[in-house]
């Protein structure tokens, strides 16, 4: 599997580098190259968070799991309503932990100071995407936040948050690996200078989804009834099926009354409110197959 892995990441650099010599009128490509990753790896790693969390739930289980997962997402959404910047704050710090996260698969990172260096990773590449397109990331963020930054102050953050991430790594671990150096340096500049949609499916469909998918079928394939990937695929189906059909319609309906800021804005605010309870799950998943 991490031959599926490498040429994931392979094929999202291609990408990366053609979105960046395509002249502005095909951008429209864009939205179906993010359509399609959020579609292959995007949603389906979240929906067997039942699963991971236990192999062999009943059928009672399954729905106490949901209605708490429900509950969850509940909650954020009163936060998003109420309190829409600390929504916004929270949702990238977790967003950030989540992601750095994924960068460590495997590593034996001292449990004691692994959120810091997840963190740092994460808040790295985040801040690449996001501050590399300060102005649509400002226009989408408009009704939330007002974001004033120069290109001087955006440089410098990502500079601060870079070498803060390296000395943790160095500290922690004793070393880079040449994984590190490529991500942080290759992918690094090809995110900042990516499109804002196509550097964030990149990262998160080939830096993320599909490493997270990857260990969930390690996990699981040790089971019988899910010790084939097609049994696999079929446990991502459901639940994936329903999270897009919900997002679809929401979004079908948005494009008759929102502006495309807003539309994506509000895409963001859905992502964010499946992301909530299953960053908590896919987190303890990990520390417990660690």
């Amino acid at each position: 599997m991490k031959r599926v892995e490498t040429f994931g990441k392979i094929l999202g650099v291609l990408f990366c580098l053609l979105f960046l010599i395509l002249p502005e009128s095909l951008e429209w490509i864009s939205y179906g190259f993010f359509g399609i990753i959020l579609l292959l790896v995007g949603i389906p790693h979240g929906a067997i968070d039942h699963l991971t969390s236990d192999p062999f739930i009943s059928k009672s289980g399954l729905i106490r799991f949901i209605a708490f997962y429900l509950l969850l997402i509940a909650l954020y959404l009163i936060c998003w309503f109420f309190f829409p910047l600390v929504a916004l704050i929270s949702f990238i710090v977790m967003s950030a932990y989540h992601f750095g996260q994924t960068h460590f698969l495997g590593v034996r990172v001292p449990k004691t100071a692994d959120i810091i260096l997840f963190l740092s990773r994460g808040s790295f590449f985040l801040a690449l995407i996001l501050l590399g397109n300060l102005d649509e990331t400002a226009t989408i963020l408009k009704d939330i936040v007002d974001i004033q930054l120069s290109d001087k102050i955006s440089i410098a953050i990502i500079a601060i948050i870079f070498f803060c991430t390296v000395a943790i790594q160095l500290y922690l671990l004793k070393g880079l690996r040449k994984k590190d150096v490529f991500e942080l340096i290759l992918l690094g500049g090809l995110l900042y200078y990516s499109p804002l949609l196509v550097g964030f499916i990149t990262y998160f469909g080939f830096w993320h989804a599909l490493p997270s998918m990857i260990e969930e079928y390690a996990y699981l394939k040790k089971i019988p009834q899910f010790s084939t990937f097609k049994k696999f695929f079929i446990q991502l189906l459901p639940f994936t099926v329903i999270s897009l059909i919900g997002i679809s319609l929401i979004l079908m309906i948005g494009q008759l009354y929102l502006e495309t800021s807003q539309l994506i804005m509000i895409f963001f605010i859905m992502i964010s409110l499946i992301s909530f309870p299953h960053i908590i799950y896919m987190d303890r998943f990990l520390r417990k197959s660690a």
